[in-house]
């Protein structure tokens, strides 16, 4: 089958939603289908190298074909426009392309069938008149998919639409675990916009030298207004292999988050055998307290700063821990996953 796979905005964005697209379809490919990607435009890349960036960016094996519905860099985010055109351009694009079906990450008005929507997580607008738009498009769709049964339970509560679950898929011959004994004292912070709460992260980092403890915090996202402190290192950009490799040789991941449908970068320390110290908005089904991650039940530095400590200065909760996080991800392997999707796409024919 050829599948489209659509990106409302932006394919160049760093983020999940374009990790779960590159994964999603090279899993297609392995299985024999034929995958490709439209996006409304691109930005910070080369249109010529594009594909190419794409590849590498997210460490697939596959190039696969990207097409946009607009052929310049673009700026900001026109929803009106960017609606017109994936109603216009985008309809058009999936019948010239011939696509079978299309998977379709943040809705869109789109003249075509048969489309599944995944949904990725809230940020819906407190407007009526906006929720009663996207509850149309919503209904408009052949199925709905969420990254995670938490996820699901919310769609169903705001969106008033039944939604199946289609896990994060991961690569997981990308993760190279080391030893306990070969990590560095570090501590990995994963996203720098509010939602993600990077400054609990510093002031933990803070709280655990005046206890004596050497380690240091790495934060990875875009620039930002963040403190300078002397053992607090910013980093950016960093392609998907760099980050894991980074993963892989921290002693702990801290994502104090405000709110997650289903951490990618929870999933990717697992699968590092790096236990994870997370909020309690991660989802209970991916971050299980005491068995592969710890939670924190508030936003307290101080608390954050317990948890760490317990866990690096106890090796067989570490290691107990990192085990049973390095089980656990082989359920969310992306062949797997596309496996899913496929039958998915099956029902709907």
């Amino acid at each position: 089958m050829r599948i489209a796979l659509i990106r409302r905005e932006y394919i160049t964005h760093i983020d999940g939603v374009n990790r779960f697209i590159a994964l999603l379809a090279e899993g297609f490919a392995k299985l024999g289908h034929e995958p490709f990607i439209i996006s409304w435009c691109y930005r910070g890349v080369e249109g010529s190298e594009l594909e190419k960036w794409f590849m590498e960016m997210h460490g697939l094996d596959t190039v696969i074909p990207i097409y946009t519905l607009r052929q310049m860099p673009c700026k900001g985010d026109p929803w009106l426009k960017i609606a017109f055109d994936w109603w216009l351009r985008g309809s058009r694009l999936l019948h010239e392309e011939g696509a079978d079906a299309a998977i379709v990450n943040g809705v869109i008005p789109l003249r075509f069938r048969p489309k599944i929507a995944v949904n990725h997580g809230f940020t819906l607008k407190t407007n009526k008149l906006y929720l009663m738009f996207v509850k149309e498009l919503y209904r408009r769709y052949d199925g709905v998919a969420c990254v995670s049964a938490k996820l699901r339970d919310e769609v169903k509560s705001i969106l008033e639409v039944d939604c199946r679950v289609i896990p994060l898929p991961l690569k997981l011959e990308l993760f190279k675990p080391v030893k306990l004994s070969e990590r560095e004292n570090i501590i990995v912070h994963i996203g720098t916009r509010p939602v993600k709460n990077p400054q609990i992260s510093i002031e933990t980092i803070k709280i655990l030298r005046k206890r004596g403890y050497s380690y240091k915090l790495v934060v990875v996202g875009p620039p930002t207004t963040l403190p300078k402190v002397e053992y607090v290192k910013y980093k950016y950009p960093m392609s998907r292999r760099e980050i894991l490799k980074l993963l892989c040789r921290a002693k702990t991941l801290m994502l104090p988050s405000s709110y997650e449908a289903l951490s990618y970068v929870v999933l990717e320390a697992m699968a590092c055998g790096t236990p994870v110290v997370a909020s309690n908005t991660v989802p209970e089904e991916v971050v299980i307290n005491g068995f592969n991650g710890i939670r924190v039940n508030s936003f307290n530095p101080e608390d954050y700063a317990n948890a760490v400590e317990k866990l690096l200065s106890d090796e067989d909760l570490w290691l107990r821990l990192s085990r049973n996080s390095l089980e656990f991800v082989k359920r969310f392997n992306y062949v797997e996953i596309a496996k899913k999707c496929i039958n998915i796409i099956h029902e709907l024919l």
